[in-house]
């Protein structure tokens, strides 16, 4: 069957954001009067960020503190970050704008809507997505394949016509679970079990080499 979409995780397959929401929360946990060492901030980049406040207010005995209010706080700091640096990984750009018109593009992520739409807006990449499933869209995060099955419903496109690029063995397990092909992109991670059966994509950087992946 002709490859009818392309879905794109977002963060660690697009953009670059790992640093940014740390910084996010070391700036939020110092307003909060929690020291914001690398240790402690480090899990914020693979984390839902409820989970991970909640993980630090229990570990210090607190029970009523104010998720909500903080993780909002720490979303507007990310999004102003976002669009300050909106950085795409190498190769990013180039491969998105040779896919567009060519097939649909999707993105699918846990990421808030708007960091998504910030660094896409910023990169001039808002046309280039036809569907943007984020964080608020469903119940059931990745590793559930909640999130790429409504991809395909918004779509209209079948998961044996579409393939999935993921960075995260969640993520890689989500779009399994969809039925759909998947690509494991490394950037600055090596080739391991967390890419499950997928076929292992060291970067983007080689426009050639992505689109022979894609196109399987």
């Amino acid at each position: 069957m002709p490859l009818k979409a392309v879905l794109f995780d977002f963060d660690g397959v697009l953009a670059d954001t790992e640093n940014i929401h740390i910084t996010a929360w070391q700036r939020t946990l110092s307003q909060m009067g929690i020291d914001p060492d690398d240790s402690l901030c480090l899990p914020a980049a693979e984390t839902d960020d409820r989970k991970f406040l909640t993980e630090i207010l229990a570990a210090r005995g607190i029970t009523e503190g104010d998720t909500e209010g903080w993780v909002a706080r720490k979303q507007t700091l990310t999004r102003t970050l976002l669009a300050d640096h909106p950085r795409l990984y190498p190769g990013v750009l180039e491969l998105v704008k040779a896919l567009q018109g060519t097939v649909r593009l999707a993105v699918v992520s846990g990421s808030w809507r708007e960091n998504i739409e910030t660094v896409l807006k910023s990169a001039g990449l808002a046309d280039a997505f036809e569907v943007i499933v984020g964080k608020e869209d469903f119940q059931s995060s990745k590793p559930d394949p909640e999130a790429y099955l409504l991809a395909l419903a918004r779509l209209g496109v079948s998961a044996q016509d579409a393939v999935a690029l993921e960075d995260s063995p969640s993520g890689v397990a989500s779009a399994y679970g969809a039925g759909i092909r998947t690509i494991a992109v490394g950037h600055r991670h090596p080739q391991g079990d967390w890419c499950g059966n997928a076929v292992f994509l060291a970067n983007l950087r080689d426009n050639e080499i992505s689109m022979r992946h894609i196109s399987g």
